[in-house]
């Protein structure tokens, strides 16, 4: 599995320049990221999450996008359907 992190998309995380994310966990801290971020996880469920604010998702892996990231559904059927 490619791109996988526990930081994500925060401020000072090495990864938040990546398109996408993948997060080891079905919860998901957005404290210390500036902007919204999209995310779904690997039953299906899908949020917009928003800066600051604390998320849990059913799955135990989530994949958090950038807005505007192109081809998600072909990131989505290869990260989780592979």
């Amino acid at each position: 599995m490619r791109n996988i992190s526990k930081t994500g998309y925060k401020r000072n995380s090495p990864h938040k320049n990546r398109a996408y994310n993948v997060i080891p966990s079905g919860n998901i801290t957005m404290k210390n990221v500036d902007f919204p971020v999209d995310a779904i996880d690997n039953l299906g469920n899908s949020k917009k999450m928003k800066p600051g604010k604390d998320y849990h998702f059913p799955g135990s892996i989530v994949l958090e996008f950038k807005e505007g990231t192109k081809g998600r559904s072909k990131i989505y059927n290869r990260i989780f359907n592979s």
